[in-house]
């Protein structure tokens, strides 16, 4: 397993999910700017009220979502022998990287998935080495390495 050339792949797919929540935070941002000189109803005000409050949650994930692009590169070089916050682990079927949690995808024949450190099943991985078994759902997969 190369974890260098992983690791850029999922910077990758996690800028693209920084740039899908900009895009949304951009849409959100234009639909609450009403032109005071048009003729407004209740239902605009109502619209523009809705769209603030998804311009802010989406702010808030971008925040999430550039702080787990800090997470990688700060972890990125780092070697690790068990599982902990920036280790990345393979089984026979997965690339798990711990310490993020983005929409997981297929790399290298096998699906790679991030996991929060807040995640259940991290709780349950935490520690453990290559060649124990780790739980993802209710299936058991040998670890093969962590790097």
């Amino acid at each position: 397993m190369n974890k260098t050339l992983l690791a850029l792949e999922i910077v990758a797919e996690l800028q693209a999910y920084i740039q899908q929540i900009e895009n949304s935070v951009k849409r959100f941002k234009i639909a609450t700017d009403l032109d005071d000189n048009d003729t407004l109803d209740p239902e605009d005000y109502v619209r523009q009220s809705e769209a603030a409050e998804m311009q802010l949650r989406y702010e808030q994930l971008l925040r999430q979502a550039k702080e787990m692009e800090t997470f990688m590169l700060e972890h990125e070089q780092k070697e690790y022998t068990i599982i902990l916050p920036g280790a990345l682990v393979e089984t026979e079927m997965y690339y798990i990287y711990v310490g993020i949690s983005i929409p997981s995808f297929k790399w290298d024949d096998k699906t790679v998935i991030t996991l929060s450190e807040k995640a259940p099943a991290y709780a349950k991985m935490r520690g453990k080495k290559a060649g124990d078994t780790i739980e993802l759902g209710a299936k058991r997969h040998k670890i093969v390495c962590i790097s």
